[in-house]
């Protein structure tokens, strides 16, 4: 790790404009954690450049920023047929879609605020049924971007807080993950059942 740590930092004044790339093709469903572009980015800030940190950070927001959209306009011009494309249909389903529809029309820009700090593909899928829904594309600007600057700025701060104990953050992050995956399909799985209960409930006995 310290190794690799220290590529990094000899090739740190192009960071910015690798991390931005890398934010931009994760927009493309490509398999690239943007958690760990910006613990990466904070880290950098910290350890390499802190007289760049400013600069740093104000990149990779606007890469996390604009690779939410890049998701958005792909749902946008799509539409149904990513549920036939093999790239997107791993993260896109018809149930999905509509779970995170009735999300945004219940809770607004918590959604976006909770959806920002879910790891993996659920995170585009948030995006893409906002454009496959045709939300107003000024209205997923300003709610995404707030979200966007919430998730940023703690996930940055916190690569930069613990930069020298790099190798640490990413295992107590890994676990993180795994926990909060646990939690959100428990509590989606008790959401059904207590769904199921109710219409088993309310269906007359014939």
């Amino acid at each position: 790790m310290e190794e690799i740590l220290q590529y990094a930092c000899s090739h740190a004044h192009s960071a910015h404009w690798f991390i931005f790339l890398l934010l931009m093709l994760a927009g493309f469903n490509v398999p690239i954690s943007e958690d760990l572009c910006l613990l990466t980015a904070g880290t950098l800030a910290s350890t390499c450049i802190p007289e760049q940190t400013l600069r740093l950070f104000v990149w990779v927001y606007m890469g996390c920023w604009l690779s939410a959209s890049i998701a958005y306009w792909i749902g946008r011009r799509l539409g149904p047929r990513l549920y036939d494309i093999r790239w997107f249909n791993r993260i896109l389903t018809p149930q999905r879609i509509a779970r995170l529809h009735h999300y945004y029309e219940k809770f607004g820009i918590f959604t976006f605020i909770i959806g920002r700090f879910v790891p993996g593909g659920a995170r585009n899928a948030l995006f893409m049924t906002a454009g496959l829904g045709k939300m107003h594309y000024l209205k997923f600007l300003l709610r995404d971007g707030f979200a966007c600057l919430i998730s940023s700025s703690a996930l940055f701060y916190l690569g930069y807080s613990f930069g020298a104990n790099y190798a640490f953050l990413i295992r107590t992050f890994k676990t993180y993950n795994f926990i909060f995956i646990s939690i959100l399909a428990s509590l989606i799985t008790l959401s059904l059942l207590i769904v199921w209960i109710k219409k088993r409930r309310e269906t007359p006995i014939i």
